[in-house]
């Protein structure tokens, strides 16, 4: 009895939003030109950050912290690891999907400022 009071006190970490919510294209309404994409990899969940390109060094190549996150879903929270990273640890930003706008913790250092906002577009 006691085993199953421990149990039944342990955090709740079940997403509140289905993944197959986020399933689209969601753009950042600030800028126009930082694009979300989520999808099933397989057993892993993927969100694609598409910042565009730069020139760095003298070649173009896409910009810092663009390219694949793993993520998990929480109450009002994402957790993120970039898997381009050699820091495999999540980072737990603010979450929420409202109908088609989603605001969330400026996981990627943008100039928009500590939230981001992004609409879907499909």
């Amino acid at each position: 009895m006691v085993l199953f009071a421990f149990l039944s006190c342990s955090e709740d970490t079940t997403p509140y939003v289905p993944t197959s919510d986020l399933k689209g294209k969601w753009i950042e309404v600030e800028t126009k030109t930082n694009t979300l994409i989520f999808e099933l990899t397989g057993d892993m969940e993927i969100m694609n950050l598409n910042r565009g390109k730069e020139i760095r060094d003298g070649n173009l190549v896409p910009k810092y912290k663009s390219g694949p996150y793993n993520y998990e879903l929480k109450v009002d929270q994402i957790a993120l690891y970039w898997l381009l990273a050699s820091d495999s640890r999540f980072i737990e930003y603010y979450f929420k999907i409202s109908g088609d706008t989603l605001p969330i913790g400026n996981f990627y250092g943008s100039s928009s400022g500590e939230m981001l906002t992004f609409e879907q577009l499909d």
